[in-house]
């Protein structure tokens, strides 16, 4: 196994936090779902519904619209994460965390003319040390992807675009007691949902699995060191109980 460590940074980030019903309040960093849609756009596995899908199965994106999910992940980046047994470690390492408004008209509603101001709370100067653990070919791929992407990256928000810089392959993590690391219960500081792509969607019929937090320890709240900060990036589902 590889170690790939690299900075993640851009003037603004929106980490959608997904117990907030407006999902405004930006989280402080990224959720291990979040890096993981990072490195399939860099791979270029698009969703099934984007413009930049090829020809999918009608039948099946029917049935999972029926079951409420519109917008399916991507089944390449699910199998990837699976196959490879995605796992990925994150931590904060720019100054102070500030957060500014960042305010947008929306749609109310469609088909009627009625914009919505969804009032938003950005993160200004974000930066981050990502670092994912991986076979040493898949590593080697996704270094080699991260500086070409296949698509746009982008901070949690399209409108946040990624940059992706000191890419790296090591053998083992650097210690310090800044990474994320998991908790249940409610947490103190900068938390985010501890969110994981669900690789069986099609059985369970959900897209993503929350599970307590993952704390991003500040200069407010420090953390401690963690014998192995890594957390397994996917989850798989028990197939949903016939009606």
């Amino acid at each position: 196994m590889s170690i790939l460590i690299f900075e993640l940074s851009g003037d603004m980030a929106l980490w959608r936090n997904v117990y907030d019903s407006m999902g405004s309040y930006s989280c402080l960093g990224p959720a291990p779902s979040n890096l993981a849609g990072i490195c399939g756009a860099a791979l270029g596995f698009a969703s099934p519904r984007s413009q930049a899908a090829g020809e999918q199965d009608a039948k099946a994106l029917k049935l999972l619209d029926r079951k409420g999910m519109p917008w399916p992940v991507s089944p390449e980046l699910l199998a990837w994460e699976e196959a490879n047994d995605f796992r990925v470690a994150c931590r904060w390492a720019g100054k102070f965390p500030v957060r500014a408004p960042w305010n947008v008209n929306g749609c109310k509603e469609i088909g009627k003319g009625e914009n919505l101001r969804i009032q938003q709370q950005v993160i200004l100067d974000p930066v981050y040390e990502v670092a994912v653990q991986l076979p040493d070919p898949e590593a080697e791929r996704l270094a080699a992807a991260l500086r070409t992407p296949a698509f746009p990256l982008s901070l949690g928000a399209a409108f946040c675009r990624a940059i992706v810089r000191r890419i790296r392959l090591a053998g083992a993590l650097p210690e310090s007691a800044d990474w994320a690391f998991r908790l249940d219960g409610i947490p103190l500081g900068e938390a985010v949902p501890f969110s994981r792509h669900i690789v069986n969607p099609e059985e369970c019929f959900e897209r993503i699995e929350s599970d307590g937090y993952w704390v991003y320890p500040t200069a407010e709240h420090p953390g401690v060191k963690q014998d192995n900060p890594f957390v397994k990036g996917w989850i798989r589902k028990e197939k949903e109980a016939a009606d």
